[in-house]
């Protein structure tokens, strides 16, 4: 089972706020009120009773359309449907998958060498002109013969016969290993893409709510240089610049949205027009692995449990039967038995007559030296160079999975320590802007005026702190993830 740890990315204390300048009832009389820093007393304010009752202006949202080719249709999907599509439709998985088939056959192969081959067909042969016979004699001769024959015939290298089976069913588990390795590295393609489609639209959603701040913050900046309250003549312009930029945010969140879905879609095998849509239903930081496990432990546990690893032990194991295969070649012997029957028939010139039963047997044992011992001598050598290179490639393999281990290990430990932190900066946030907001949208006289570079810098701040935590908590579970995937999936790493 996989361990779990929850945090909700935003908290209740998050929810959204709508600034505006607000009318306080005195003595049924208007009146705007100061915020909570200073101690003057209201004064009637019936000069801008009509002002704050304007609605802020709609924005123009644009007039180019969208292209055709930019339409998608949404299509929800959870990470464990993720994983079960990755697996049953990935090519790259799928190809893994073919090898194996192909290895398959091989070793199948390899297990029939004892078995002989049946073979049949008629052979025939004309001759005509000199001929010499036993005696030394020359003559001329016109002749023919038909033979129509079928049998078995069997030749067999008894050094293959031996070490081939071994040396295949070596690189079937090789092949294995590979594809097992192939798989969880394409499913971590597959859950870190869909991380990033989760962030997005989390990011869509705070975008939203910074969206729908900002909008407020021009509301009231409009209503408050109707009413002459405004400190700057900028703060239309500044608030108003503001929803633009989260405008233009929206928009292109939007389009890498469009753009991790057809990632994710090229992974899963989807139609393109599809727009995934994550229905996880909140965004946690996940702990796949045992915070008690040291360095040492996670290396031991991938040495043992990652199939590229032991894809190249396997490799190894076969690269070292084929150094004792070319050793033993030379001692070995090769074995030919063939055994031909039919009907054989001829005659002078054309004439084809006389057919009857014919049978032919042949059985041969021999021993071969190539080049007089010095060709197989260099094969050996040959053999064994290939198995130091399989060694350093295994030696390599294990250093480069050591690193990916380390370094996975660290960013899950900073972005899990930077998690606090990070919820931390997000309640400071939403103080600040409920302080900046009440401050500034309630007005006492005409020396605090409005002001909305305030309000604005912390409705900025809380965006970005908002994004800040979620970034830690996606970060968090890619690092996670990819350290399980470092280990090579193994079925026993969660917390205790």
């Amino acid at each position: 089972m996989i361990g779990m740890r929850t945090f909700w990315l935003l908290p209740a204390a998050l929810a959204v706020v709508h600034p505006a300048i607000r009318i306080a009832a005195a003595d049924k009389t208007p009146v705007v009120v100061e915020a909570s820093w200073t101690s003057a007393k209201p004064r009637p304010a019936q000069e801008i009773q009509q002002a704050q009752a304007v609605e802020a202006l709609p924005l123009p949202r644009g007039t180019i359309p969208l292209p055709a080719y930019a339409r998608m249709q949404s299509l929800p999907i959870d990470l464990p449907t993720v994983l079960r599509l990755v697996n049953a439709n990935n090519p790259t998985i799928g190809y893994a998958r073919a090898r194996i088939a192909e290895a398959q056959a091989r070793l199948d192969l390899s297990n029939l060498q004892w078995v002989p081959n049946l073979s049949g067909g008629t052979s025939y042969n004309r001759f005509d002109g000199q001929t010499q016979n036993q005696r030394g004699e020359v003559f001329s001769v016109s002749r023919a013969n038909l033979f129509s024959s079928g049998g078995v015939l069997m030749a067999v290298d008894t050094a293959d016969a031996i070490y081939r089976p071994i040396i295949d069913r070596r690189l079937l588990d090789a092949e294995r290993w590979r594809a097992e390795s192939v798989t969880i590295g394409t499913e971590f393609e597959a859950v870190s893409s869909y991380l990033d489609l989760v962030f997005a639209y989390a990011h869509l959603d705070i975008n939203r709510d910074t969206l729908e701040k900002a909008e407020a913050m021009l509301t009231a900046a409009r209503n408050a240089a109707a009413a002459k309250l405004d400190r700057t003549a900028g703060d239309v312009n500044r608030a108003q610049t503001e929803v633009l930029f989260r405008k233009t945010e929206r928009v292109e969140i939007e389009g890498r949205i469009g753009a991790i879905s057809g990632r994710l879609g090229r992974l899963l095998l989807l139609p393109p027009m599809n727009k995934i849509v994550p229905v996880d239903a909140g965004i946690t930081p996940v702990s796949l692995i045992d915070p008690n496990s040291t360095l040492d432990d996670l290396v031991a546990i991938a040495i043992d449990n990652r199939p590229d690893l032991r894809a190249n032990r396997a490799l190894i194991a076969a690269a070292w039967s084929r150094v004792r295969r070319q050793q033993s070649g030379p001692l070995l012997p090769k074995v030919a038995i063939s055994n031909q029957t039919g009907s054989f028939g001829g005659g002078v010139n054309d004439d084809l007559q006389q057919f009857d039963a014919r049978n032919a047997v042949s059985a041969q044992v021999f021993w071969e030296l190539r080049n007089l011992g010095f060709g197989n001598a260099a094969e050996v050598r040959e053999r064994r160079a290939l198995l130091d290179q399989a060694q350093m490639q295994a030696l390599e393999t294990q250093a480069r999975a050591t690193a990916e281990i380390v370094e996975a290990a660290q960013q899950a430990a900073a972005r899990l320590q930077a998690l606090e932190l990070a919820e931390k900066a997000v309640k400071e946030a939403t103080d600040l802007y409920r302080i900046s907001k009440d401050g500034t949208t309630n007005v006492l006289d005409a020396k605090n005026l409005f002001d909305a570079l305030r309000p604005l810098q912390a409705i900025q701040f809380l965006n970005q702190a908002r994004l800040n935590y979620l970034t830690n908590v996606i970060e968090f579970n890619r690092a996670q993830y990819r350290l399980y995937t470092a280990l090579g999936n193994p079925p026993d790493t969660a917390p205790r």
